[in-house]
């Protein structure tokens, strides 16, 4: 009995700290326990991996009455044994326990459990020896086995312990498995956080292969559970090679967010500088603090080098901060950052981030993600990356509010350029929508109303006047940049009434927009069209109001000739007279406004369907559909005049103007599909009871276009339209679409100078092939191979959901969203590919007050600053030049900007060498000026444990990076990084 009471404390010495006195075996416990957490789907993840190592050690017989008994009884600690047989030398106080080759022996003083071919337990010394082949000691507490070869010794008193060929792991992030040839270990039964293992020559992995891909060599190590494990003098293997070596090494094991060093970021080529004229950069050199549960903070250095610095490629420093918070359950979360940018040329640039994410309630929701920067300049002339350098700076604010019926959106959006000083702000945008309001049980009301105001200030487009003189005091002249800008607001209230079938739609619109600064207008003469005159006005604005009637009648149900299936709806309106708002004014009217006259409109429209069916039944091909769908909207409006003073407002004359005839117009809409049934196989009757699958062959959309019978009349030209396009789609090429548009008539279709000319605008034209693409499938089942299998890959599962948090949207400017991915990274999947074709051109206007684009304008400012950003910015504008600004129209006779075409290819794939090499590569490539735009190739590598990344990088500009990057998958930070960026001149020609 001495000795059985010995071996309970003996046990005690490795033991976990006990939550109270209760009983083992299968008794049941009588200290009160905690409440069960609520287990997680990463919770039952991470237990169905721990399966292993959570079944018993040792399989224990069920006791008998006699020891259910002594189970039941308070004041004791259960402890039990297992072995073939149990020695006990009454004279040396010694008891052992042996076990055959099948089982070994086991002692258990729960939680914990030992295990080994032989235990024994001396009382005169306190100690402890296990032997055999290998001996396991679980303890619950220390997260892990301790698992030894051959031998293991401990003390309970002095609680300390040795042991010889033994391996051990812990948790952070990654599983680290840790072995020694020597070592020991300290136990502390009352606090599981000072039980600590200590090894001489060991080694140290987070590979879990039975043959080490990599391990960390080590003189001495240290491990306390569940806090740190460090170890001094290691060596780097990969396999069996050295390859560097490390002073120490450190891994915190302890759970949660804590303050420190953040990880700086640089290459080899800042150690070792292998050219003379290399510039080092380093980058998030700071501390982070972890301040509370809800929020944490982190402040940072950038710098690059001034040695050999120009004044196109000045050295700088930048100061980061960042906040970061988050309210789980006040459903808040965001981060505010902001960057200090100090050039060593005197120049400067502050940066600010602000994105914020908050629920008030299931009804009410704010979002911001704001980006602002003093210097757009500066910003894009110590970009990090190509793309930083041409992307926009943009923001966006939406607060949304759900009052039942009403529904409530507040928001805006602000856009600024790199190297450009415009700004593009729309705010703000007010939306009201409602839900149908039953007034009555025949009375629906559906309200909404939209007010919208955006502006456009220190614009670099180009106008007719680049400069203006200004008096002096001394009565001589100076001439000023002019600071161009514009604003445009809407506002539009719509009241729709369904009474029974028929529905009245009334509303108004009005819309001020303004041009604050000079701009020239061709004056022509009303009565004698030869006569013009130019005319210069400090600002140009026009402000319009509109008020909308139409009825919509029920639908008109025809049983005769099966007219019921035409779905004819007519229609009555109060339409303008002339295409324009029905009240005016501008600068050619002052303050005093104009109006013109409305007419009713009558109407009919009827949207039939079309098919038939082919029963052909060739190969797979049970049937084939053709579907015909055409749209005709039939409307009349009597004759009616317009006002000489109405059409002077807009800048416009009655000579040849045809919006006061009387209209009979026809409209048609036409689209067409061409669809077959495949034959089903085998029971797929059962799955399938509508029948076979079924294929789109053809989709084709073409826009409206109408003729009016009354223009014909008098023209000998019916077309009121002067826009035509298509669309073109087909399930053989699943994410294959195609559309053109054209400008049918030089000139506008409401006068009759305008002539029948169709002029190709755009083409656009895409198409996205993947390893489960049928197109593939079907031609790999044409040469004799197999269908392709989808990717259920991590990797392909991780890439199709991309990592966009609920604080998304544009990039940072700062912080650490400042540091964007610099290339294209493969995807995870065998294959993806995606193709697009886009064409767009302007049609040539015809006139004496064309201008035709000039890209250095807007990229005037880097001229003298710095060349190369200059060149980068005009080549930029030239591939990209902006959309003709039709929003800042105001009146007639004004300029006309002549925009160069665009015609691009792009191209993006990805896709697995091997099993272990993928690639991704993306290029642009500008057809009218016979140039890449940009190319970017990168290789990835997995090595098991280690990931390599190559990266190659051609910008627009020319220049050209390189980088390479090695680190361990289990400690991203042991990395090893080389970039090298050039910068070369193309040789194009910019002014």
């Amino acid at each position: 009995m001495r000795a059985a009471a010995a071996l309970a404390v003996m046990l005690l010495g490795v033991a976990a700290p006990l939550a109270g006195q209760g009983r083992g075996g299968q008794g049941a416990d009588r200290v009160p326990k905690a409440p069960r957490k609520l287990l997680t789907a990463a919770d039952s993840a991470k237990a169905k991996r721990d399966s292993l190592k959570n079944q018993p050690l040792a399989t224990w017989e069920p006791a008998d009455s006699v020891g259910e008994a002594l189970m039941r009884k308070d004041g004791y600690h259960l402890v039990r044994y297992k072995a073939d047989t149990v020695e006990f030398a009454a004279k040396s106080h010694v008891i052992t326990l042996r076990s055959s080759e099948k089982e070994r022996s086991a002692v258990q003083r729960e939680p914990s459990t030992l295990v080994a071919k032989v235990i024994e337990f001396h009382d005169s010394t306190s100690d402890v020896y296990a032997t055999g082949d290998k001996i396991v000691l679980r303890d619950p507490s220390r997260n892990d086995d301790l698992a030894a070869e051959k031998e293991l010794t401990y003390n309970f008193k002095a609680q300390v312990g040795k042991m010889r060929d033994f391996t051990t792991s812990t948790k952070s992030g990654e599983t680290w498995y840790v072995a020694g040839h020597v070592g020991g270990f300290v136990g502390d039964s009352t606090d599981a956080k000072q039980n600590a293992v200590y090894g001489v020559d060991g080694t140290i992995t987070s590979c879990d292969d039975s043959i080490l891909h990599y391990h960390f060599a080590v003189k001495e190590f240290k491990r306390i559970t569940n806090n740190t494990m460090v170890a001094r003098s290691a060596v780097m293997y990969i396999q069996d090679v050295p390859v560097f070596w490390f002073p120490f090494i450190f891994q915190d094991a302890r759970q949660g967010r804590r303050s420190g060093i953040l990880t700086p970021r640089f290459g080899f080529a800042e150690l070792l500088r292998n050219s003379p004229t290399y510039r080092r950069n380093i980058e998030n050199l700071g501390y982070y603090f972890a301040l509370s549960d809800y929020y944490d903070a982190s402040v940072a250095m950038d710098w690059r080098s001034s040695a050999n610095a120009t004044a196109f490629d000045p050295g700088w420093t930048r100061l980061n901060g960042e906040v970061r918070y988050q309210w789980r359950d006040r459903f808040l979360s965001g981060r505010l950052a902001v960057s200090q940018q100090s050039l060593s040329t005197g120049n400067g640039n502050t940066s600010i981030s602000w994105a914020h994410q908050q629920d008030f309630s299931i009804r009410s929701k704010l979002t911001v993600n704001f980006n602002y920067v003093t210097s757009t300049t500066v910003q894009r002339q110590t970009a990090l990356t190509t793309n930083a350098a041409v992307a926009t700076i943009a923001s966006q604010a939406n607060f949304q509010q759900d009052f039942g019926t009403v529904q409530l959106q507040v928001g805006g959006s602000q856009r600024q350029y790199p190297g450009r000083p415009q700004i593009d702000r729309d705010f703000p945008s007010i939306n009201l929508t409602s839900k149908p309001i039953e007034v009555n049980k025949w009375l629906l009301w559906t309200p909404t109303f939209q007010f919208a105001s955006s502006q456009s200030v220190h614009m670099d487009s180009q106008g007719d006047f680049a400069t203006a003189f200004v008096a002096r005091p001394d009565a001589t002249l100076d001439s000023v940049k002019v600071d161009k800008s514009t604003r445009t607001s809407n506002l539009t209230f719509n009241s729709p009434i369904k009474i029974g079938d028929f529905t009245i739609n009334t509303g108004v619109k009005m819309q001020d927009r303004e041009n604050d600064f000079p701009e020239l207008r061709v004056i022509v003469d009303p009565t004698d069209t030869s006569k013009k005159s130019n005319r210069i006005y400090k600002r140009t604005y026009l402000t319009s109001m509109d008020f909308i009637f139409d009825v919509a009648l029920p639908n008109l149900r025809l049983k005769g000739f099966g007219l019921d299936k035409w779905n004819l709806v007519p229609t009555i309106a109060m339409a303008n007279v002339d295409g324009g708002p029905e009240f005016v004014r501008s600068e050619r009217t002052g303050s005093a406004w104009v109006s013109q006259g409305k007419r009713f409109s009558y109407g009919m429209s009827a949207s039939p369907t079309f098919f038939g069916l082919f029963n052909i039944g060739i190969g797979p091909v049970e049937k084939i559909r053709h579907s015909i769908n055409p749209k005709f909207d039939w409307s009349y409006s009597p004759a009616a005049a317009v006002s000489n003073d109405y059409l002077a407002a807009l800048g416009r004359t009655p000579v040849g103007n045809l919006t006061g005839l009387a209209q009979n117009r026809v409209t048609m809409t036409l689209s067409t599909n061409v669809e077959m049934k495949l034959r089903q196989k085998g029971d797929s009757a059962q799955m399938r009871p509508d029948g076979g699958e079924k294929v789109k062959l053809l989709s084709l959309t073409f826009q409206p276009l109408t003729w009016d019978f009354e223009k014909a009349r008098h023209t000998k030209s019916g077309f009121a339209t002067d826009m035509f396009g298509y669309t073109l789609r087909s399930d053989l090429l699943p994410g294959f679409d195609f559309s053109s548009d054209y400008s049918l008539f030089q000139g506008s279709v409401q006068n009759d100078s305008a002539k029948f000319s169709p002029y190709l605008t755009s083409i656009r034209a895409s198409l996205n092939l993947g390893a489960d693409s049928p197109f593939l499938g079907w031609i790999s089942r044409l040469f004799g191979g197999g269908t392709a299998q989808r990717d259920t890959s991590k990797a392909a599962a991780a890439a199709s959901t991309a990592p966009d948090s609920r604080l998304g949207g544009s990039p940072a400017v700062a912080g650490s969203g400042l540091r964007g991915q610099q290339m294209d990274m493969p995807n995870g999947k065998s294959f993806d590919m995606s193709l697009s074709f886009s064409l767009a051109q302007q049609r040539p206007p015809v006139g004496g007050n064309v201008i035709q684009y000039d890209a250095t304008i807007q990229c005037a400012t880097l001229r003298d600053v710095n060349p190369l950003q200059y060149q980068l910015c005009v080549q930029n504008a030239l591939q990209a030049p902006p959309v003709p600004p039709t929003n800042t129209e105001t009146t007639a006779g004004g300029s006309i900007i002549q925009y160069p075409p665009q015609e691009n290819i792009q191209a993006r794939t990805s896709f697995m060498l091997t099993e272990k090499w993928s690639a991704a590569w993306s290029t642009s490539y500008d057809v009218v000026r016979h140039q890449a735009a940009s190319q970017s190739l990168s290789l990835v590598r997995d090595m098991h444990d280690w990931r390599a990344i190559f990266g190659f990088v051609q910008a627009p500009n020319g220049a050209f990076s390189f980088t390479f990057n090695i680190s361990l998958k289990a400690e991203p930070d042991l990395k090893f990084d080389y970039n090298r960026a050039t910068y070369r001149d193309q040789g194009a020609t910019v002014p």
